[in-house]
């Protein structure tokens, strides 16, 4: 199938509006594997360019964690690492509470995701240079917007018909990314001292 613009940000669009119907259609696709991962290492360099902005906009370092500041090569690091870690415990996670997805199914829902986090930061970026308040809470409005996204992709994703038992494999695959991505950053020497990522 050929994706335009127009349809991919229709998708987007109607993800945030009904993010179960748009995981269906966005699912449907079936764009391939391979495809996916391209459009997941795309969507992480797009989510570090946004940080990257929002830290320039901001008056208070976005880009820090335990007391240090990340450099854009090491967050983006982090972030293509938790990506790859996630797209796995999710389809594994949900597999053992008895989903269906695929590994393909997963790429694609953190794709989707991801898609409409950069979105919403290309707006905090904007908003800050408004009013550093109004960009504050339109960050946690997008927390919770992003949550719910998340929480109907990965219940169409597995077939769960329960956004109860697609929150708790959510939890327990981020849970169990961070902990392993944590070890991974640090062997690498990416995480901050203590460990923290």
């Amino acid at each position: 199938m050929n994706i335009t613009m127009q349809s991919a940000t229709r998708a987007l669009w109607g993800a945030i509006i009904d993010p179960a119907t748009a995981a269906r259609l966005v699912l449907d696709w079936r764009l391939g594997l391979g495809n996916m991962w391209m459009a997941l290492a795309l969507v992480a360099v797009l989510n570090v360019l946004m940080l990257a902005l929002l830290q320039a906009a901001s008056p208070m370092p976005v880009m820090a964690q335990g007391g240090m500041m990340l450099t854009p090569f090491s967050y983006a690091m982090i972030i293509t690492i938790f990506l790859f870690l996630l797209v796995y415990t999710i389809y594994h996670v949900g597999r053992m509470m008895g989903g269906q997805g695929t590994v393909e199914d997963s790429v694609t829902v953190i794709v989707m995701f991801q898609s409409i986090s950069v979105a919403l930061e290309a707006v905090q970026v904007l908003l800050v240079l408004i009013s550093p308040q109004i960009a504050s809470v339109f960050g946690l409005v997008s927390l919770a917007v992003l949550t719910r996204c998340m929480v109907n992709f990965v219940n169409v994703m597995h077939r769960f018909d329960s956004l109860g038992k697609s929150l708790a494999t959510m939890i327990f695959a981020v849970i169990g990314t961070a902990l392993i991505a944590g070890i991974v950053l640090t062997v690498l020497g990416i995480a901050p001292s203590g460990g923290q990522i």
